[in-house]
């Protein structure tokens, strides 16, 4: 049954609606200039990004290196919008800064190039008490997968794409992920170096590390687990009224952040059909879910933010208060339910609680607007806003996807990766972005190497062949030569008897 307050709350949506709906390219240019304003004011003097961002009043939370990645990309977006003249500019700020190449500002970091978790808005030195003091791998993944679609976004900028480089070869994401192999990468990381505390086991947003620790050089440690990250045969799954979605837990659903950040940040992600297909799933299941189970109207949008008594990633099972999100909707590509809430929860559009855009709401509290917007939630809403516009913008700038057949992950389908598929070869690692059923490196990871090997077709260099398929060629030979003699002693003999 649907909640009194939910009854009021459409009973307004339905009059506001009627009344002074608005259209969408109305909407969204209001939204993006609103969400523009978000991000210059996230980004301090310093050239470091603000965590969040109070939505009436004086903002007072520390900077984040995930911060600085969302900030990366919306600069990037806003620049392609023609709505920042000095979005390049403002990037070479944020890159310099964490790259501690500003006067006064030298950021906290773990021997092997984490970024602290939480640092002060004006130096990078750790934030003062309370805040968590740990090393974060995500974050530093969202700052440096954030610094490449900079680098993609703005190619003929130098200093951008030098500033990039250095962020990215100065991180041992490799060191993220444990070393007995099971898959888990590691919530923090010493000051010292090395993973400390908890992990996360596939699959959630931690895809990321996984894949920047991929592109590393020494990347023994994640070329080991890689199918456990991005195979999705290997992958948990729970499905929702037969809607099958990405997990880390089978009694777990995922929050709809999970899929997002790797829509927008991952090429391994985003050039997958079957992870895409994930994506898609787990919209349609959280959106079905809020219809049959919570009677809602239009509403729907379980991801992480803040709830009336703190922070949550609410998810399906899990959501106190009901709290829904514009911003995930607007990620989802949904622009017919973002109107919904646009023209149900802005009455005023000078109401300073909405300086910054669209707010999360409670399903049973209709009253209740958030104090705060975290940027590396609310940004979502200027993505899905953008990609409305052009669908290929996020695609055509993420890292690049690994080639299936580049099995060392450096880059480029060559001999190496011939060596190590042989050094694999009948083992249970799965090599493959399209592999083996069973999980066994075989011919079938070979035929992939090979028919990427020097280029289309493998025709640019001399492919190499393993001895058992050298072999196989030459039984296949005999085999042909005593078939073709037996075929002509028997014509030979047939025409005796003629």
């Amino acid at each position: 049954m649907v909640r009194c307050g939910c009854i009021v709350l459409f009973l307004v949506h339905s009059m506001i609606s009627g009344a002074a709906a608005q259209d969408l390219n109305t909407v969204r240019d209001d939204q993006i200039n609103r969400l523009k304003n978000y991000t210059l004011d996230a980004i301090m003097p310093s050239g470091l990004v603000r965590d969040s961002l109070v939505l009436d009043g004086t903002s007072f939370h520390p900077a984040t290196p995930d911060a600085a990645g969302f900030a990366l990309v919306a600069l990037s977006a806003l620049d392609h919008l023609n709505k920042l003249p000095d979005a390049e500019q403002r990037v070479e700020q944020v890159l310099s800064a964490y790259a501690g190449q500003r006067a006064g500002v030298a950021p906290d970091r773990s021997a092997d190039g984490h970024f602290i978790h939480f640092m002060d808005v004006n130096t990078g030195a750790p934030a003062p008490c309370c805040w968590d003091d740990s090393y974060t791998p995500i974050g530093t993944a969202l700052l440096v997968a954030g610094a490449q679609f900079a680098r993609n976004h703005f190619p003929e900028n130098t200093t951008i794409a030098s500033l990039a480089e250095q962020l990215t070869e100065s991180v041992n994401f490799n060191n993220a992920i444990h070393p007995n192999l099971s898959g888990r990468i590691y919530l923090d990381m010493t000051k010292a170096g090395g993973g400390a505390g908890g992990t996360v086991a596939p699959w959630n947003e931690f895809m990321l590390v996984e894949s920047l620790a991929l592109r590393e050089t020494n990347n023994a440690r994640a070329l080991a687990v890689k199918h456990r990250w991005l195979d999705t045969e290997f992958l948990p799954t729970l499905s929702y009224d037969g809607i099958p979605t990405l997990t880390d837990n089978f009694g777990v659903f995922a929050s709809g952040f999970w899929v997002q950040q790797m829509h927008f940040f991952n090429g391994d992600f985003r050039h997958s059909a079957e992870f895409e297909t994930f994506f898609r799933n787990q919209q349609e299941a959280d959106q079905l879910y809020s219809d049959n189970a919570l009677g809602e109207e239009f509403r729907y949008g379980l991801t992480a933010g803040l709830i009336p008594n703190g922070y949550h990633a609410d998810r399906i099972g899990d959501h106190p208060f009901e709290v829904f999100s514009p911003e995930a909707v607007a990620a989802w590509g949904d622009m017919e339910t973002l109107l919904d809430f646009y023209n149900a929860q802005i009455l005023s559009p000078n109401d300073p609680r909405y300086k910054y855009g669209l707010v999360r709401v409670s399903g049973q509290q209709p009253g209740w607007i958030p104090p705060d917007a975290g940027l590396v939630d609310h940004l979502f809403l200027l993505f899905g806003l953008v990609e409305s516009l052009d669908s290929d913008f996020f695609a055509d700038r993420v890292i690049p996807a690994l080639d299936p057949g580049d099995y060392n992950a450096d880059g480029s389908v060559d001999v190496a990766d011939y060596e190590f598929w042989k050094s694999k070869s009948g083992s249970m690692v799965h090599l493959a972005a399209d592999g083996n059923s069973n999980g066994r490196i075989d011919a079938g990871d070979y035929t992939i190497w090979r028919d990427r090997f020097g280029g289309s077709g493998g025709t640019a260099q001399k492919v190499p062949e393993p001895e058992f398929i050298q072999l196989l060629w030459g039984l296949i030979g005999t085999c042909l030569l005593i078939g073709a003699r037996n075929r002509f002693r028997s014509v030979s003999q047939s025409s005796d008897f003629r």
